[in-house]
């Protein structure tokens, strides 16, 4: 009875943080400053509490595991970047499904590094997966009507959100090496710290606005810090350790999920039959890949 208990807490965890997740896509198109130091800000109001977690949390990571969390956090803060940038150029839906196609990115490289075995499912997951993307592609690519300059804009923006998973893959291969010999605290706090190292050099290289103008402004960044980066990464990295890898997939879809409602709503993004049908094969192309791997 404990250990469904358990499992039970670690589930609405992990489903609240993926919920919680979903917001930031909104956040950086609803925000006052430019996408960069929109993440700026979430890290940075993140940092003390997380730094303070780190304190707090044994094991503490030697001076070469340091070393290769602070290499992790500048990948992790690439892909978020690199998110942001495509928030602005494709639909919410597709930059959000397509950046989570982490986990296929992440088997090919652990057959790259690890000499992990690529198996049948895993093959199969990832073609279903690359099909799904190139269908919702296609369906934003439909949607924008005829016209070239946001068809063109759109097909950038999937082929960067394409990018960011393979940058997010390279930091949990590296979580993934080290993760069971230091903390999460100090995995969380290292990861951000380098993360707004990133968007600090993004953000003021650009010229972004980085003052946010009213009340609400600045309520969103700080909403990002707290709520998204702290709430949302911690609930999924407590539940995400506690449960079956493959339960844990399932779960964390409430992120492109809530992304993609939210977006319908407030900007107009509808899904076409076609968008739907490639984001059940993306979805669908994940699962059978954490299946496998599991």
């Amino acid at each position: 009875m404990a250990d469904h208990s358990g499992q039970g807490k670690a589930a609405l965890a992990a489903l609240t943080g993926a919920s919680l997740i979903g917001l930031a896509p909104i956040a950086i198109r609803l925000s006052e400053v430019g996408p960069h130091a929109t993440n700026l800000w979430r890290f940075l109001f993140a940092l003390p509490i997380l730094a303070a977690w780190a304190a707090n949390s044994r094991p503490i990571p030697s001076g070469r595991q340091t070393l290769w969390l602070v290499g992790a956090g500048l990948l992790f803060g690439m892909e978020i970047s690199l998110w942001a940038m495509a928030l602005n150029l494709t639909t919410i839906t597709n930059a959000t499904l397509l950046v989570n196609l982490t986990p296929v990115f992440a088997a090919l490289f652990g057959w790259l590094w690890l000499k992990e075995r690529l198996s049948k499912p895993i093959l199969a997951g990832g073609a279903v997966a690359l099909v799904g993307a190139v269908t919702l592609a296609l369906a934003r690519a439909q949607s924008a009507g005829g016209l070239a300059e946001a068809a063109a804009h759109g097909w950038i923006g999937d082929s960067i959100s394409l990018l960011g998973a393979l940058f997010y893959a390279g930091y949990l291969m590296i979580v993934r090496s080290i993760g069971k010999n230091v903390s999460v605290g100090a995995v969380m706090f290292w990861a951000t710290l380098a993360a707004a190292c990133v968007a600090a050099v993004l953000s003021f290289s650009l010229g972004e606005t980085m003052l946010p103008r009213t009340w609400v402004g600045w309520a969103l960044v700080i909403g990002l810090g707290l709520f998204v980066q702290i709430g949302g990464q911690g609930l999924i990295a407590y539940g995400v350790g506690r449960l079956p890898i493959v339960i844990s997939t399932v779960l964390l879809w409430m992120q492109p999920v809530v992304a993609a409602a939210l977006s319908w709503i407030l900007f107009g993004e509808a899904l076409s039959a076609v968008a739907l049908f490639g984001a059940g094969l993306v979805l669908a192309g994940i699962y059978m890949v954490q299946r496998s791997r599991a």
